[in-house]
C-alpha cells in the first residue's frame, strides 16, 4: 500500500488527477495492492456517500454522509471524509490506469473525534483527538476498503514542542507543532517529545476520547 495522504490534501479533483498521472508515469501500479490513507492523520472517517462528489454544491445538506467539520466541500473538495476519499481515489485510479483496481486501508488510530481542530490544516499532536475504530476488515465497502488499521501507533508523538520535556531545546522543532491546536502550546500542558517518541499525555487523552466502534 502506497501512502496517499488524505482527503484534505489530495481530495480535490485537480489534485487527484495529478496524483493519478504521477502514479501512471512512475509505472508502479502493477506492484501495488492499493493505497494507505490518513496515515498519522486526524481526518474524520465519516459515512460513505452514494457517490464521491455527492456533497458538492450543497446538494444533500441533510445527508449524514455530508457532515463536513473542516469545511472542505465549500472549497470544492468532494473528499470531506476518508470514506468518500477512498471512493474517489479508487474510482480515479481505476479510470485513469488500465487494469488497476486499487484497494484502500485507512488509518483510524487518531481520528475518533471529528471536530476537535480549530484549523484542519493543523496536524501535530492535536488536542482533543481520540482513538478511532479498532483495526478490522469489516469496512463500509469491502470491495474498495480492505481494512481500518492503526498505521501510526497511538501515543507516538508527531513532533516536538520548542522546549522538550527535559527542558532542552528541540533541534527538530517544526512551527506547526506550536499551533493553537497542538498539545504543549497551552500553559500548564506537558511539552511534547520528538517525533516517534512515546507521548504519555497524548495516549491518555486519545484513550479518554476514544470512539472505537
Amino acid at each position: 500500500y502506497l501512502d496517499a495522504g488524505h482527503g484534505g490534501w489530495l481530495g480535490w479533483k485537480n489534485n487527484m488527477k495529478d496524483f493519478v498521472t504521477t502514479i501512471k508515469n512512475l509505472g508502479v501500479a502493477s506492484h501495488l495492492r492499493g493505497f494507505a490513507t490518513n496515515v498519522a492523520g486526524y481526518q474524520a472517517l465519516g459515512k460513505m456517500c452514494p457517490e464521491f462528489d455527492w456533497c458538492l454544491n450543497n446538494a444533500h445538506p441533510d445527508d449524514e454522509c455530508c457532515y463536513d467539520p473542516c469545511g472542505l466541500t465549500a472549497e470544492w473538495d468532494p473528499s470531506q471524509n476518508e470514506h468518500n476519499y477512498a471512493m474517489h481515489l479508487h474510482m480515479a485510479m481505476s479510470e485513469g490506469i488500465e487494469g488497476f483496481e486499487p484497494h484502500i486501508i485507512i488509518d483510524t488510530g487518531r481520528n475518533g473525534v471529528a471536530n476537535e481542530r480549530a484549523d484542519c490544516a493543523n496536524w501535530c499532536n492535536i488536542r482533543g483527538a481520540g482513538v478511532g475504530l479498532i483495526p478490522t476488515t469489516a469496512t463500509a465497502d469491502p470491495d474498495i476498503i480492505d481494512a481500518y488499521f492503526w498505521l501510526k501507533t497511538p501515543g507516538e508523538s508527531d513532533g516536538c514542542t520548542q522546549t522538550l520535556p527535559d527542558g532542552t531545546q528541540c533541534p527538530r522543532f517544526d512551527a506547526d507543532c506550536g499551533s493553537p491546536d497542538s498539545l504543549g502550546s497551552w500553559p500548564g500542558e506537558p511539552r511534547a517529545p520528538e517525533a516517534g517518541a512515546w507521548f504519555d499525555y497524548q495516549i491518555k487523552m486519545l484513550a479518554t476520547n476514544a470512539h472505537m466502534e
